[in-house]
């Protein structure tokens, strides 16, 4: 079993710009197939397209890069949670909760540097527990098992470490 997922995305401000230079991409993704899963993000709608017949080496990540902006090509590799054997049932949100804090999501990135990001909502769920969501510029608002499965630790504006996810324990 995986224990992370190497994925790189391409950012496209519309259907439309990823419509045009679709050709362009495909061919720039055959120059450097591997290991890591690609995806589209489209920023009009917020959404992501998989491109489950296309693969890329992150080592060349220069190549998109060059022809995309830095700013619209993203390299990340996410740990899988290894621990499968245990039914996941996705829990219902039933109350969104605004946080009052100044409380970050901090996620470690590829390069081993960290990545806050704002805390912005608590959602209270059917399964009892409350998960905070945080915002991503590239996906928005993370999805409830995304608070608990990608985040190494939350913690307070001045660098309290309140909550650590996955065994972790709260401070």
């Amino acid at each position: 079993m995986k224990e992370s997922v190497k994925e790189v995305w391409i950012k496209f401000d519309s259907q439309e710009e990823y419509s045009e230079n679709e050709e362009r991409l495909f061919a720039l993704l055959d120059e450097a197939p591997g290991d890591s899963l690609v995806r589209v993000y489209d920023a009009s709608t917020k959404g992501y397209k998989k491109l489950s017949s296309r693969s890329f080496d992150e080592t060349q990540i220069s190549i998109l890069v060059d022809a995309f902006g830095k700013d619209n090509v993203k390299f990340q590799e996410r740990k899988v949670k290894a621990e499968q054997n245990k039914p996941y049932t996705r829990p219902i949100i039933r109350q969104i909760i605004p946080c009052p804090h100044d409380m970050y999501a901090v996620v470690k990135d590829s390069d081993g540097g960290e990545c806050k990001y704002k805390v912005l909502l608590y959602a209270l769920c059917s399964d009892g527990e409350v998960y905070p969501l945080f915002f991503d510029d590239w996906y928005g608002v993370c999805l409830s098992y995304d608070a608990l499965a990608c985040v190494d630790k939350y913690e307070l504006e001045g660098g309290e470490v309140v909550y650590m996810p996955e065994g972790g324990k709260q401070v």
